[in-house]
């Protein structure tokens, strides 16, 4: 990963942070620990190349820092919200990113023909797989951060097939990861 092009991206979220009400945190190496870290958790089980999805992608965390971590992937930020969706917008023309943002329901959008979903704030595994479901085909895969005392979910078309406590800055976190295994709706 660009050193340089993190420091960028972090140093852009801390100068639009209070205005677009990206995040609390108000420091560079804060930031770094409690968004870059736990993102860049996640890249055991994402590809070097192929299609990245973001759901509800709000200041780009996953998906911007694995994007910068693999410069093979196409990336797919998609944030409901405009003016955090026109803040990724600039993060990808002042990083110069091979990525598109969409700015609306992840329901609402026609198949992105995904190899990868991720999210953040994952709570309810059941519901986003759900919405993965129509951008994805088969063999796509979704990591995703979970709540520590979750259990593995049964969604049409995805199989719960590895899961990892990962020790992010002295912070356990759980990643659990799908495969799709049937032709999406694509």
């Amino acid at each position: 990963m660009s050193v340089d092009l993190c420091d960028a991206y972090v140093s852009e979220v801390m100068r639009f942070r209070k205005a677009l009400n990206l995040t609390s945190i108000s420091t560079h190496d804060e930031f770094v620990k409690r968004f870059i870290l736990p993102s860049l958790a996640l890249l055991d089980w994402v590809p070097d190349s192929g299609r990245l999805l973001d759901i509800g992608s709000g200041m780009g965390v996953p998906g911007i820092p694995l994007l910068l971590a693999r410069s093979g992937l196409h990336g797919l930020l998609v944030e409901r919200r405009k003016k955090r969706a026109e803040f990724l917008r600039h993060i990808v023309r002042t990083l110069d990113l091979n990525v598109e943002v969409f700015d609306a329901d992840i329901n609402h959008l026609p198949s992105l023909s995904a190899d990868v979903c991720v999210a953040r704030a994952v709570t309810d595994e059941r519901e986003l797989l759900t919405m993965c479901n129509q951008h994805v085909g088969v063999s796509a895969v979704a990591v995703l951060p979970v709540p520590a005392t979750s259990q593995a979910v049964s969604v049409a078309g995805w199989g719960a097939y590895d899961e990892r406590t990962v020790d992010v800055v002295g912070s356990q976190q759980l990643i659990r990861c799908y495969r799709h295994d049937k032709e999406g709706s694509t």
